[in-house]
């Protein structure tokens, strides 16, 4: 089928920029923990590591399914997914920037929950637009699922970037976590670490989970909705 030249371009591009995030995350966990020793003394800290570079390496198997993929099924999700995953990733680390305070720290939780909604919101369009182009569940849970995908790259690769490099937590201030406090730990700068690790494998394994069920239902949703007829078709 014919594809024009800015969509190869695109897939040719994509995924190797895709590639390079998750090899940009795997590099800034394996940085983050060797530059601090005593991370491996305190309990689990092994695990919560490993967990972060397996997901990023299913991710990275998923990149390269998605884009070997062939056909106008495939096509279709690939371009609803860049679209809605780029704008929710670039939402994300948004609200990454807002909760560490780049440029200014905004207090509460409502912006957070608004900007959670809105990604969830972006993954669930995504759905419904491939579901009706291709008349199809399937490919509206596949889009749904793929935008989330590409929105975690973006946002893991963001919050390592940021919570491990550029203003990690002070342990003073890692001290008062509650989180901290009961976890057993006595090494609040490891637990830190730690956390961030933690945070990157969780917002990984939850977003597909969030977008097939929102991407799911909008999909449903489209599916049962009466197409409208083409003008002067009748």
């Amino acid at each position: 089928m014919y594809e024009d030249p800015h969509t190869l371009t695109c897939k040719r591009g994509f995924p190797f920029a895709l590639l390079a995030l998750i090899a940009s995350a795997l590099a800034m966990i394996a940085v983050a923990a060797a530059c601090y020793p005593p991370y491996f003394a305190q309990p689990r800290a092994l695990v919560f590591l490993i967990e972060p570079v397996c997901a990023l390496a299913v991710y990275g198997v998923a990149v390269i399914l998605v884009v070997r993929a062939q056909g106008s099924f495939w096509h279709t999700i690939r371009n609803s997914a860049a679209l809605f995953g780029l704008l929710s990733g670039c939402l994300e680390i948004v609200n990454l920037c807002i909760e560490n305070g780049l440029p200014l720290r905004v207090s509460g939780q409502a912006l957070q929950i608004v900007i959670m909604l809105l990604l969830f919101a972006l993954w669930a369009i995504a759905g419904a637009q491939a579901a009706r182009t291709l008349d199809s569940l399937r490919g509206g849970l596949w889009a749904a699922l793929v935008s989330a995908g590409l929105c975690m790259l973006l946002g893991v690769a963001a919050g390592f970037l940021i919570e491990l490099f550029l203003i990690p937590p002070s342990p003073a201030s890692i001290a008062t976590w509650g989180e901290f406090q009961r976890s057993g730990w006595t090494d609040a700068r490891a637990f830190g670490i730690a956390n961030t690790f933690d945070s990157g494998f969780t917002h990984l394994a939850e977003a597909p989970v969030v977008a097939v069920v929102f991407g799911g239902l909008a999909s449903l949703l489209v599916r049962l909705l009466p197409r409208r007829p083409l003008p002067g078709v009748t």
